[in-house]
Parts: C-alpha cells; structure tokens; sequence
C-alpha cells in the first residue's frame, strides 16, 4: 500500500507545494530577523516566530489545501477509486495512508523551519535557551504541527464530501480570511475557529506606553494544542465511521 501510495504521488508534484511554502515561511522568518531592531530584542525567538505564526495564518490553509486536492484528485481519475475498492481496500484506509504521508512532508519541512528560527534567535546576545523558553518553543512546536494536521484532515473530509471541484480551495481562502478576522476582532473566536488558531499562539503582545509601544511576552497557550488535538479527533471519527464519499466531482 506504501509503494502504491508512492506511485500514485508522483507527478503531483506534492514536494514543489511544499516548497513553495518553505520559502514563504523562510522569507517572513529572515524579515523578522533583519529589522533594525532585532539585534537588541529582549525576545528574539518570540519575535522570530510570531512573523512565522503570521505568514501561516493566511498561506497555510491554501497549500495545505491545495496537497489535499492533488492527493486526492489522483484517484478521481481513471477509476482509480473503483479500482481500488475492487481490491478490497477500504475508502477510510486509503484516506488515512494519505494523511499519513502528508502529514510526515509536514512534519520535516516544520523541523527545519523551527530548527532555522532557534537557530536565528540564537545568534542574538538576549537569547537564553531556559526551561520557560525550551517548553514554549516544545508546546508551540506540537500545537503548530496539529494545527497543520487538523487542516489536513478538514480539508480532507471537504473534498471527499464536495461536489464540486474547487470548492475546497475557495473555502481555505475564505477560512485564511476568517483567521485573519477574528485575530483583529475576537480571542474567543480565533480559539475556536479552526482557521485562526495560530493567531492564539502569537507570543509578544505590545502595550502602548506613552508615545511607543513596549514589548511583553504573553503566557504559553496550552488550550490551542488541545483544541486542535480535539479537532483532530473529531475527523479521525468521522471519516472513519463515515461510509459515505463521493468519488467523483462536477468540474
């Protein structure tokens, strides 16, 4: 099933997709590190990784939507559902086989990024690797990767429900414009919308003190990771008790 899987990814180019967004990452990552001011940062890590946070709220739905789309689109082609089905695999197994590959692409490439960005930060004198700041950047790290993988999987249930063949990449525009939303009018709503759960993990929050504005860092949000976790488990469920899939769309 792994060689099959392997096969049928090839020519989606599944890899270009996630470089693409590497370098979005990378270029918000290395803006962050070259302002002015980023050599004196009291929060050189925050700092870095709150421009990272940023750029993912609005590009991240639309590539992970997008490596969904291929994935998935492979086997709405020449019967290859049917095919498949014919051979005894189930629609839920062959599902997951491709949330799992997606999902270990994610993983990697969110290695390297966070290993660039400790990296970075490292380099500037008010960088203290302390235990606050190894458990902000381990629970960050986590609640980042299911945030990631949540998506993965909403994006899943959506195009094996849809009946048309964009709709899903137009609802991961609309959910990155509902992220970007509720970061600048509601906490609640960016905690419970799927789409605007990195805008809760934002780590500086600036106070206005007379006529600038003075950095402080916010407390480590441990609830995202769980909603997102629960999210998560939410479409596991669903998916794997669902029996109903529609294995071809209206172009």
């Amino acid at each position: 099933m792994k060689n099959l899987e392997t096969k049928k990814n090839k020519g989606l180019k599944l890899n270009f997709t996630i470089l693409i967004l590497f370098a979005i990452h990378l270029f918000s990552i290395l803006i962050a590190f070259k302002t002015k001011d980023f050599q004196v940062n009291k929060y050189p890590f925050a700092r870095i990784l709150d421009s990272y946070l940023a750029i993912s709220l609005f590009f991240n739905p639309i590539a992970l939507s997008s490596l969904v789309k291929k994935v998935i689109e492979i086997e709405e082609k020449n019967n290859m559902w049917q095919m498949q089905i014919s051979l005894g695999l189930k629609v839920q197994k062959i599902l997951l086989n491709k949330i799992k590959t997606l999902s270990l692409k994610i993983l990697l490439i969110q290695i390297i990024e966070w290993s660039l960005i400790i990296f970075l930060s490292s380099k500037i004198k008010n960088f203290n690797l302390e235990i606050d700041l190894i458990k902000r950047i381990v629970i960050y790290f986590l609640t980042t990767f299911s945030i990631n993988i949540s998506m993965l999987l909403l994006f899943t249930i959506i195009e094996i429900r849809s009946k048309k063949i964009y709709f899903s990449l137009f609802f991961s525009i609309v959910g990155a414009m509902s992220g970007i939303i509720t970061m600048l009018t509601s906490k609640f709503l960016s905690q419970i919308n799927p789409f605007g759960l990195f805008a809760t993990i934002l780590n500086i929050n600036y106070v206005k003190d007379g006529e600038v504005f003075s950095e402080t860092l916010n407390n480590i949000n441990y609830l995202t990771l769980l909603i997102s976790l629960f999210y998560i488990f939410l479409a596991l469920i669903y998916i794997l008790k669902n029996n109903k899939f529609r294995l071809s769309k209206e172009v």
